[in-house]
C-alpha cells in the first residue's frame, strides 16, 4: 500500500501544533474564496441568442436544457418554459412535476433537448 504525503505548504494548519481557532477560520474562508466559481459575463450577441432560444422553446413547448449559476456553481436543468415574466426578467419552468423560477440574469447557456 502506497502512502501519500501532503506537503507542509498544502496543509499548513495540520502540521502546526498551535493554531488559534480564529486563524484557522480565516484560513478556511480564504481558501473558499479562492475556489469560488465566477460565472462568465455574456455579451449582447450571446444574450440575444439565449433569449431567442428560450422564446422558441416557449412557443413550441419544447424542453430546454439550461445551464445557470446558482450563486455557488453552475447547474443544469432540463425543463419546459411555462411562462416568461418580462417585467421581472425571469422564467417559470416545469421540470417533471416541479415548478422553478429562474432569473434570466443567471442563465449561462441553453440548448434544445434532443427529442426522444
Amino acid at each position: 500500500m502506497r502512502e501519500t504525503r501532503v506537503s507542509k505548504k498544502e496543509n499548513l494548519f495540520a502540521t502546526s501544533r498551535f493554531v488559534l481557532p480564529e486563524h484557522r477560520e480565516m484560513y478556511v474562508r480564504m481558501k473558499e474564496k479562492e475556489s469560488r466559481y465566477v460565472p462568465p459575463e455574456l455579451d449582447q450577441e450571446q444574450l440575444g441568442a439565449l433569449s431567442e432560444l428560450v422564446w422558441q422553446a416557449f412557443q413550441t413547448k419544447s424542453v430546454l436544457t439550461l445551464t445557470y449559476y446558482d450563486g455557488q456553481a453552475p447547474r443544469r436543468l432540463s425543463a419546459q418554459v411555462v411562462h416568461i415574466d418580462q417585467a421581472a426578467r425571469r422564467l417559470k419552468l416545469r421540470a417533471g412535476s416541479e415548478m422553478h423560477w429562474l432569473s434570466f440574469a443567471r442563465l449561462l447557456h441553453a440548448e434544445l433537448a434532443a427529442p426522444f
